[in-house]
């Protein structure tokens, strides 16, 4: 007899629950194909955020290209201002720049200008050397456009690529750009800079780097003369867009292994 009280009021909270989930399920937000397919349930990210030194700020390229902001991270709100193209000083007009890169020390910035896409990473542009305190920047070469550039570690040297070898710029000495490598050849020998496939397979667009204390550069060079030509087939595009091609379609070589 002593059971008998516990078992009813067991069986009378699934009475309820039996009923009131329909109800609960009803009440439920519907999801509908629309918002799966437009993208309703999709993660925000936060792109270009670059942290600083501090360890409480990052920095940030506006959408216009014309200033790099510094933000806390604890705020989100906007704390300074790192590079401001209506404030900064060079020869050359700028209109807007495309992305940057800070020297380890955050004193000066690489200002990325006039990017064009050679494979999924890799890039040529051309970069200016910015000094934040005394807000001047200047050519970074004047040899061309540059590929993946990168300081030393004490921020007083920047090696770059460009057709295929690398060159180093020393800060110190005036800007002093000494050429590396002096082999490189298209779909022959590449100095630094991975071929398509190894830019591909290892999500990389830079195969060189400096040691830990700035003294010396080290990098992969990648023979493919004994590689097969494969050929593909270009058209004018959207993004980016080739213009060459607009009429016509035309055809790239590159060193591709199973080709």
């Amino acid at each position: 007899m002593k059971y008998f009280p516990t078992l009813s009021l067991g069986l009378f909270a699934g009475f309820l629950s039996f009923f009131a989930t329909p109800a609960a399920a009803d009440e439920a937000p519907k999801i509908t194909i629309e918002q799966i397919n437009d993208g309703t349930f999709s993660p925000r990210y936060i792109y270009g955020v670059h942290p600083l030194n501090d360890g409480e700020s990052y920095s940030q390229l506006s959408a216009d290209g014309r200033r790099i902001t510094r933000s806390s991270f604890k705020t989100g709100q906007e704390t300074g201002v790192l590079f401001d193209l209506s404030k900064a000083r060079g020869a050359a007009k700028l209109e807007r720049i495309d992305g940057y890169i800070m020297s380890p020390d955050e004193k000066k910035i690489l200002l990325r200008t006039n990017t064009t896409p050679v494979y999924r990473r890799t890039s040529q542009a051309v970069y200016y050397i910015y000094d934040v305190a005394n807000r001047k920047y200047e050519p970074l070469s004047e040899g061309g456009p540059q590929m993946s550039p990168l300081f030393s570690p004490d921020g007083n040297v920047v090696a770059f690529a460009r057709d295929n070898n690398l060159f180093v710029v020393k800060l110190l000495y005036g800007n002093a750009e000494t050429r590396v490598t002096t082999d490189g050849k298209r779909n022959e020998v590449l100095n630094g800079i991975p071929d398509w496939v190894n830019e591909e397979e290892f999500s990389t667009a830079r195969s060189f780097d400096f040691t830990a204390d700035s003294k010396m550069l080290c990098w992969v060079r990648y023979d493919e003369t004994k590689v097969p030509v494969y050929r593909m087939q270009m058209f004018e595009g959207m993004k980016p867009e080739l213009k060459q091609y607009a009429e016509y379609p035309g055809t790239y070589d590159y060193k591709y292994p199973i080709a």
